[in-house]
C-alpha cells in the first residue's frame, strides 16, 4: 500500500477538510480527494462519511486510524535512525588487557586512525578480547583471536626490573598476575598481587616490600630513595598486538633504535 495514501487520510482525519489538507500536504484539493478514493478503493470501505463541511471517520476509517499512524510512525523513526546512523562516526574498537593500560597512550600514538573515527577503548580479560570482536587486541596471551582475519604486528616486549627496600630486607612481595612465572625476589610472603603496574608501585612504596614491575615504572620508584633495583636479570614478557584486516586504522610501528 502506498504511504502516501495513509499520510493523506491521516491529514484529512486531522483536519477534517480536504481544502486545509490540500494546503498542508501541498496538492490540489482533487489530488486529495483522488487519493482518498484510492485509498477506499483498495481496502473496499468508505472511510470518511461527508455530510457537507462535516467530515467525520467511519468506523472502518476509526478502525484504519492505529494502524495508519503506527506505519508512519515506524517509518519515520526508521528514517531517523538510519540519518542518525549516516551521520555516526565510524568506531574503532581497541581492548586492552588488564594491566596494559599504562601501554594505551603509546599504542594509540602507533595508529593512524581518521580523524572522524571515534575510538572505543576497553579494557577486556585477555581471553574476553581474543573470544569476542575488537578491531585491535593488546594482550600478553600467546592465543590467536578465536576469529579469522586479524593480523599480528611486530611490537616489542615488555623488560620488568626487581626493585627492593634501600638497605632492609623486604618484609612483602608482590607480584604482576599476567607477568608469568617470575623469580622469587625474596623469603618474604607474597602479600599483593594485581594486574595494574601503578597500582603495585603505590603498594611498594607504604609496604617495604619486593616486586619486578615494569622498567620505566622501577626507575621511577627508585627515583624516590627509598628503592633500588637489585641485581637481577630483567625479565621479558612479550605482548601481543593483533589488529583486524578491517579494521578502520593503519598501523605504524616505532622506529627501531639504532
Amino acid at each position: 500500500m502506498d504511504t502516501e495514501l495513509l499520510k493523506t487520510f491521516l491529514e484529512v482525519q486531522k483536519t477534517r477538510h480536504f481544502g486545509k489538507a490540500a494546503e498542508h500536504l501541498y496538492l490540489t484539493q482533487s489530488a486529495v480527494s483522488f487519493r482518498i478514493r484510492q485509498l477506499e478503493q483498495s481496502l473496499g470501505v468508505a472511510l470518511f462519511s461527508r455530510h457537507r463541511n462535516n467530515i467525520q471517520l467511519t468506523e472502518a476509517g476509526e478502525l484504519l486510524l492505529p494502524h495508519a499512524q503506527a506505519v508512519i510512525s515506524a517509518l519515520q523513526a526508521a528514517k531517523t535512525q538510519l540519518q542518525q546512523q549516516s551521520s555516526l562516526a565510524q568506531r574503532l574498537t581497541v581492548a586492552v588487557e588488564p594491566g596494559l593500560q599504562f601501554l594505551a597512550a603509546e599504542l594509540l600514538e602507533m595508529l593512524v586512525v581518521n580523524v572522524e573515527t571515534a575510538v572505543h577503548l576497553q579494557v577486556s580479560d585477555a581471553q574476553v578480547a581474543l573470544y569476542r570482536h575488537a578491531d585491535v587486541i593488546l594482550t600478553t596471551s600467546a592465543d590467536k583471536p578465536a576469529e579469522p582475519g586479524y593480523l599480528q604486528q611486530q611490537w616489542r616486549s615488555l623488560s620488568l626490573s626487581a626493585v627492593g627496600p634501600v638497605g632492609n630486607t623486604a618484609q612483602a612481595e608482590g607480584r604482576l598476575d599476567w607477568a608469568g612465572k617470575l623469580p622469587q625476589l625474596s623469603k618474604a610472603p607474597l602479600a599483593f598481587c594485581c594486574s595494574d603496574p601503578r597500582l603495585l608501585r603505590q603498594w611498594l612504596l607504604r609496604s617495604n616490600g619486593t616486586a619486578f614491575l615494569p622498567t620505566t615504572f622501577s626507575q621511577e620508584l627508585c627515583q624516590s630513595g627509598l628503592y633500588q633495583l637489585l641485581a637481577l636479570p630483567e625479565q621479558q614478557v612479550s605482548v601481543q598486538l593483533w589488529i583486524a584486516e578491517n579494521a578502520p586504522v593503519q598501523w605504524q610501528p616505532p622506529e627501531k633504535t639504532k
